[in-house]
């Protein structure tokens, strides 16, 4: 085994890189330390512990597909068409554990109208490829009422911790999932995380943590876990909806056709971002794709002309 040239930390995550002459993981981070801080400040003792094993799957299809997926505001309301009717036919009384109305929450709320995921949910995209989506829950769907006696009490260990002012602002950062392009995607407000392993070309293993929040409720954890199986466990109709797409672009890839797949939607309307990125002018803009394009040219391809340098982004 060779040793790892530079190990460095954040918030408690550990980074490692084989380069001989890396940028520091702060520089390297840059804006994106901000998803990691969100997720580790919402612990009220402010540190995080790996808890309830690993879901793992693998699907036929190249590593980027899953990054791409993951901060695309267009796909919910088509590519979850069947676990969104499932959701709508189901009564809204119907017994269940707390887990059900969980999932039932969950996939409702794909089914929002394309209008709304094209305009309040919102993209950004920083250097290195990394990149976030804002969030499309409001409070009254992710728990029954803000009095809901659980999220109380967990309120209530936040605001003895950090003071009532530091859990206002906590609670007001909203964001879906985070891409630290090429290796993470993370979801700050349930905890949860997940390393994209290419086997090869056209197979990928994605290995979805979930984490246990210090001096939380012990059952906001079981919340956690709850939701982990309706978006990343085995059998979950959310991940099999995805699984089914990235199995159709496969063959669309394979199959004779236009050599070039256009990844320009937004392209002339994206708009520059206060902390050095791009944003989308509309949620459901490629822009993120872009970057990420961006990022891999410059690991493969010493001196490749970048899209953002070329239309003045940088």
């Amino acid at each position: 085994m060779l040793e790892v040239p530079h190990v460095e930390s954040y918030r408690g995550f550990i980074f490692i890189n084989q380069s001989v002459s890396p940028p520091s993981l702060k520089d390297w981070l840059g804006h994106m330390r901000t998803s990691l801080d969100d997720m580790v400040d919402r612990a009220p003792d402010g540190e995080l512990e790996v808890a309830g094993g690993v879901f793992k799957h693998t699907y036929t299809g190249n590593w980027k597909l899953y990054l791409e997926n993951l901060c695309d505001a267009a796909h919910p309301w088509f590519t979850h068409r069947s676990s969104i009717d499932a959701a709508q036919r189901r009564r809204d009384d119907a017994h269940s554990d707390g887990s059900g109305e969980i999932a039932i929450r969950r996939m409702r709320q794909n089914g929002a109208p394309y209008s709304f995921w094209e305009s309040e949910v919102g993209i950004w995209t920083y250097p290195n490829g990394h990149s976030f989506l804002g969030d499309y829950h409001d409070d009254a769907k992710l728990v029954a009422t803000m009095n809901d006696p659980l999220f109380r009490e967990y309120i209530s260990a936040l605001e003895q911790k950090k003071g009532k002012d530091e859990t206002k602002r906590i609670l007001q950062v909203r964001r879906w999932n985070s891409n630290v392009y090429p290796k993470l995607s993370f979801m700050s407000q349930f905890r949860q995380l997940r390393v994209i392993h290419p086997l090869a070309v056209n197979r990928t293993m994605v290995c979805a943590y979930t984490f246990k929040m210090a001096g939380a409720p012990e059952k906001m954890f079981h919340n956690t876990i709850s939701f982990a199986n309706v978006v990343n466990g085995t059998g979950s109709l959310v991940l099999t909806d995805d699984l089914e797409v990235y199995n159709r672009i496969g063959l669309g890839i394979s199959s004779e056709g236009a050599e070039w797949l256009e990844i320009g939607r937004g392209y002339t309307s994206d708009q520059r971002d206060e902390h050095g990125g791009r944003r989308g002018k509309n949620s459901t803009s490629e822009v993120y794709i872009r970057n990420m394009f961006d990022a891999w040219c410059s690991y493969m391809l010493s001196g490749f002309p970048s899209l953002s340098s070329r239309d003045g982004a940088q």
